[in-house]
């Protein structure tokens, strides 16, 4: 099935470098070679990279290509299990963003003063706690943010199924992927919590249109950095 093959791919990549058929500076294939190696789409293999890549295996270096950092057997055997355990990385993405997407508009549309100061707290903890580096806080702001945005719907069943979709994306895969984003894409952050007060004055607007716009952007932004294509 097309859900399991980036964990195949991310398994033989794994078991390449264990071999020795890789080792720490050495360049892997392209995108486009390792596709057609393992006889899959080239957005397994990118997704399999974005593991690896989260988990300081390899360094995927932007109209370079992508190196091994490292054969660490614990790290190699990490990301073999948490590929295994936690399921496709596109697909919950592409949840995230389905649902995401309408969420913002309609709680643009019904936001009560209330539901508007419970965001904005939020949004203040996710700055401070970037301004402090502190990615735990950051993570639990962002979370915090999200779920006063599904409540301000009014719709209790669309903020139960983001509240279960924030439980799936805090487990320990997608934690290491944006981890690995702010640890080492300078931007990364700067431009999420832009994103992120472009939602809020949406919000105080109550801009329906707006608010549908800046989260489309948001995980256009997103879709570009952790599965854009290799050259």
């Amino acid at each position: 099935m097309e859900k399991k093959r980036s964990a195949q791919v991310l398994e033989q990549i794994v078991q390449a470098i264990r071999s020795g058929e890789y080792g720490e500076g050495d360049r892997l294939p392209t995108e486009r070679e390792l596709a057609e190696l393992f006889k899959v789409s080239r957005s397994s293999v990118r997704e399999a990279l974005s593991i690896l890549s989260a988990l300081n295996i390899v360094d995927r270096r932007v109209g370079d290509g992508t190196y091994v950092c490292t054969r660490d057997e614990t790290v190699l055997t990490l990301a073999l299990e948490l590929a295994q355990s936690e399921g496709n990385l596109r697909e919950t993405f592409e949840l995230q963003r389905i649902m995401e997407v309408g969420i913002a508009e309609l709680a643009a549309r019904n936001m009560t003063p209330e539901h508007l100061a419970h965001v904005q707290a939020a949004f203040e903890k996710m700055e401070q706690a970037a301004a402090r580096g502190d990615i735990e806080a950051y993570f639990a702001g962002d979370r915090e943010f999200h779920l006063a945005v599904a409540r301000a719907t009014g719709n209790s069943l669309l903020e139960q199924q983001v509240l279960g979709l924030i439980q799936r994306m805090d487990r320990p895969l997608w934690r290491a992927v944006k981890r690995y984003f702010i640890q080492h894409r300078a931007e990364y952050l700067k431009r999420s919590l832009l994103e992120h007060r472009r939602l809020l004055q949406a919000f105080q607007l109550r801009d329906t249109a707006l608010a549908r716009r800046v989260m489309e952007d948001h995980f256009e932004r997103i879709e570009e950095e952790i599965f854009s294509e290799e050259g």
